[in-house]
């Protein structure tokens, strides 16, 4: 088992999860002035989900690429989910106007900075 870590996969991870910070920080914001999730704040999750579908890309060319992670189902596992994590937290805070569910921005802005994180963990551990 031998632990390698690319430097622009970690520049990339590094750059989505501190955007996916500050967009998760945003909608606290939003939540906290009561108000309706609007265009800047659908920009941003935007602007984010494009840097998920990047980070996914980079995935499957390391999938191919490289050598394969000790976890792979986990990996490939990851690789799929993440990039439907923040439009379903979008479709909910735009179906749902109440309060609460713009709170749903917020958990899916966290659980995109998890699965980044963790994925870039799995493909550091290869075989």
């Amino acid at each position: 088992m031998t632990v390698e870590f690319t430097p622009v996969s970690g520049i990339l991870v590094a750059v989505v999860c501190l955007l996916a910070l500050v967009v998760g920080a945003w909608a606290v914001v939003v939540v906290a002035r009561d108000r309706p999730v609007g265009r800047a704040l659908l920009g941003g999750l935007a602007v984010l989900e494009l840097g998920v579908l990047a980070l996914v890309a980079d995935g499957v060319v390391d999938l191919v690429t490289g050598p394969r992670p000790v976890e792979l189902a986990t990996t490939i596992a990851y690789l799929v989910v993440s990039p439907f994590v923040l439009p379903a937290g979008t479709f909910w805070a735009l179906a749902d106007r109440s309060r609460p569910s713009t709170l749903v921005l917020v958990v899916a802005c966290f659980a995109v900075v998890v699965i980044a994180y963790r994925a870039y963990l799995l493909f550091g551990v290869t075989q």
